[in-house]
C-alpha cells in the first residue's frame, strides 16, 4: 500500500512539471510570435515610408495588412519514437530537468500499465460474481512473477538508455532525497560536482552495456578489456575536472573500496590517519584482483594470502591493541551488535559484554547437547531453564525496549535456544 501511494505521488508530482514544462514552451513560442509580428509591422512601416518619400505623387493610399499563424500545439512536439520526442523537447529550449521529468512520467506510466494487464486473469467485471473468480492461476501468477521481473530489468534499463539517468538514483529523488552526493562531495565547488554526476551517469550506462551483453554472468575476454578501457577513461576524466588532491579525496569518499571498510569497519573507529592508512592498502589489493576469477579456488586463494600479508603490515602501523580491534571488527557479528548499541545508546562496553556472554551460553548449551548421561526429558528441561535465564540476563542488561528489538533482530538465537 505504501508503495503504491509512493508511485500515485510520483505521478502526480511529474505530471505537475510536465504540465508546467508545456506552458513554458507555448509560452516562449508565443512570445517569440509576439516578437515576430511586430518586427514585421515595423518593417513594413518602413517600406511605406520609403516608398512614400520616393513616389513623385501619391494617386491611393493602400493598406497592407500581414497576418502570421504560429499556433503551438503539444502533439508537434509527440513522438512514438521517444528519441525524437526528447529531440523535439530540446529543440524549443526545453530544460534537461523537465525533459527527464516529462520522459520519466511517460515511460513509467507505460510499465504500470504494463503491470497491471499481468495483475487479473483477463475475466470481465461481473458485478454478481465473487473476487476469487478474476484472481490469477497458479500458472498465471507463475507467469506473471516472470513478467514483472522482467519490467523491473527493462525499465531501469530503458531510462538509461534514453536520458543516461540512473532509475533508483532518480526516482529516490521524489521520495527521498538526502542530497548524498552534495554531503559527500562538499569539497567541491558545484559545477564540478554536476561534472562528476554527468561522468558517473555516462560511464555507468557504457558499463551496464558490456554487462547486458555477458552470457550466465561471465564475462569474456573481449569484455573484460571493454571494461578495463571504460575504467581507464574514466579515471582519465576524473584527473581532468580533479586536482591531485581532490582525486584523493574523491576516492576516500566515493569509491567502493572506501563505501566497504566504512562498512565493515564498524565497531573499529578508525581516525582519519587509520582510515587513509587502511584505504591505501586495500584499494591496491582489490585493484589487482578487480578484474580475476573470484570464483577460481586459486584466485581465492591468492587473494586471501595477499589479504593476510596485509593485516600483517597493518600491524606494524596500527600497534597491538588497535590492530586486535581491527581483527575484532571483521566479525559481522560484532558489528551488528554494535551497530545495535549505538542505535540504543547503550554503553560503549555493552557489545563485547553481550558477545562474551553468548559465547558462555552456547559453550554450556553445547556441553549440555554432547552429554550422553543426560536423559532426553532432563535435557529439554535444562535447554528451556538455560533460555529463560538467558533472557533474562540480556534483558537486565538491554532493557525491556532494546531487549524486545534485540530478540526479533541480531539476537533472535535466543529463540532457538530451547530447541
Amino acid at each position: 500500500m505504501k508503495m503504491r501511494l509512493r508511485i500515485i505521488l510520483f505521478f502526480a508530482a511529474l505530471n505537475v512539471l510536465a504540465l508546467a514544462s508545456g506552458f513554458y514552451v507555448i509560452d516562449r513560442l508565443e512570445s517569440a510570435r509576439h516578437a515576430r509580428s511586430e518586427k514585421t509591422a515595423q518593417a513594413s512601416a518602413r517600406i511605406a515610408s520609403q516608398q512614400a518619400r520616393s513616389a513623385p505623387v501619391p494617386t491611393a493610399v493602400r493598406t497592407v495588412l500581414v497576418v502570421q499563424t504560429n499556433q503551438f500545439e503539444w502533439h508537434q512536439l509527440e513522438s512514438s519514437d521517444y528519441r525524437q520526442y526528447i529531440a523535439n523537447l530540446r529543440s524549443v529550449g526545453c530544460p534537461e530537468a523537465t525533459i527527464r521529468d516529462i520522459i520519466m512520467t511517460d515511460v513509467m506510466r507505460l510499465y504500470a500499465q504494463r503491470r497491471g494487464q499481468s495483475s487479473h486473469n483477463g475475466r470481465d467485471f461481473k458485478y454478481w460474481e465473487t473476487n476469487e473468480k478474476r484472481k490469477l492461476k497458479q500458472s498465471q501468477f507463475e507467469q506473471n512473477e516472470k513478467q514483472l521481473a522482467q519490467i523491473d530489468r527493462d525499465l531501469p534499463a530503458v531510462l538509461r538508455e534514453l536520458l543516461g539517468i540512473n532509475y533508483e538514483r532518480e526516482l529516490n529523488k521524489y521520495f527521498i532525497d538526502t542530497r548524498e552526493d552534495d554531503r559527500r562531495l562538499a569539497f567541491l565547488s558545484e559545477d564540478k560536482r554536476s561534472q562528476l554526476a554527468t561522468l558517473r551517469d555516462q560511464f555507468e550506462a557504457r558499463r551496464e552495456r558490456v554487462l547486458a551483453e555477458a552470457q550466465s554472468g561471465a564475462l569474456s575476454s573481449a569484455q573484460i578489456d571493454a571494461i578495463k578501457q571504460i575504467e581507464t577513461e574514466r579515471r582519465q576524466a576524473l584527473d581532468s575536472i580533479l586536482t591531485p588532491e581532490e582525486r584523493e579525496q574523491y576516492e576516500l569518499a566515493s569509491s567502493e573500496t572506501a563505501d566497504r571498510l566504512r562498512a565493515e569497519l564498524i565497531g573499529f573507529n578508525p581516525s582519519e590517519k587509520e582510515f587513509r592508512e587502511i584505504f591505501t592498502r586495500q584499494q591496491q589489493l582489490d585493484a589487482k584482483y578487480q578484474y580475476q576469477d573470484i570464483q577460481d579456488e586459486s584466485v581465492r586463494a591468492a587473494k586471501a594470502a595477499d589479504q593476510a600479508k596485509l593485516e600483517d603490515d597493518l600491524k606494524g602501523v596500527l600497534g597491538e591493541s588497535r590492530m586486535e580491534e581491527f581483527t575484532r571488527s571483521k566479525d559481522e557479528e560484532y558489528r551488528n551488535i554494535y551497530s545495535f548499541a549505538e542505535q540504543y545508546d547503550l554503553p560503549a562496553s555493552t557489545s563485547e559484554n553481550l558477545i562474551e556472554l553468548r559465547k558462555i551460553v552456547e559453550t554450556e548449551r553445547q556441553n549440555l547437547l554432547s552429554d550422553p548421561q543426560i536423559p532426553a526429558d532432563r535435557r529439554a528441561m535444562a535447554l528451556k531453564a538455560m533460555q529463560f535465564e538467558t533472557e533474562k540476563q540480556f534483558r537486565q542488561t538491554l532493557g525491556d525496549k532494546a531487549y524486545a528489538a534485540y530478540a526479533q533482530g541480531v539476537g533472535a538465537w535466543i529463540q532457538n535456544m530451547g530447541n
